[in-house]
């Protein structure tokens, strides 16, 4: 195998109609997101039944980021979110589990599940790289949008019956 490059790799993601949502079709978000929340559902068995509730909360989270990394934004040559190096070998989205208030600077609200959102490696770690959502906004422009957009999408979520009671199905 050739050393893999980072252009090589957008441009994978780039050509690649199903890169979004690739790794939404298996089970593998639904194990990472319970080892995030499993400290403040202490009660819960996480068996099939719940796992069915877990999928459609992360379906729902998805939706408010318009099906694309939390940070992503429209309009560049190529994208702009892509997966740590050891996974430039797919050509789709990877998703990891991001903190809108940082693990670093709320540990009390780490695993809170209305605190998680779908990131890619790099809107991870270099990005928000540790802030919290809000003072992402002095960048300013594309990514400020983004962030307001998501953060009023995903608060009417959080207001609905249907998000409401998943959550209490869970407890």
């Amino acid at each position: 195998m050739g050393e893999r490059k980072l252009i090589d790799h957008r441009k994978n993601i780039d050509k690649n109609p199903k890169a979004y949502i690739v790794d939404l079709e298996n089970d593998r978000l639904v194990g990472t997101f319970i080892n995030h929340i499993k400290s403040d559902f202490k009660e819960t068995k996480f068996e099939s039944k719940n796992k069915e509730i877990i999928k459609r909360i992360i379906l729902l989270l998805f939706e408010t980021q318009d099906k694309r990394p939390f940070f992503h934004v429209e309009g560049t040559e190529l994208p702009l979110c892509w997966n740590r190096p050891a996974d430039w070998d797919c050509n789709y989205i990877k998703y990891e589990w991001g903190h809108l208030l940082s693990k670093n600077q709320n540990p009390n609200k780490v695993n809170v599940i209305e605190n998680l959102g779908l990131y890619s490696a790099r809107c991870n770690q270099h990005i928000q790289s540790s802030m919290n959502i809000q003072e992402l906004m002095v960048y300013g422009g594309l990514i400020a949008t983004r962030i307001s957009n998501v953060l009023t999408k995903r608060r009417i979520l959080f207001e609905t019956n249907e998000w409401k009671i998943l959550i209490s199905q869970l407890k």
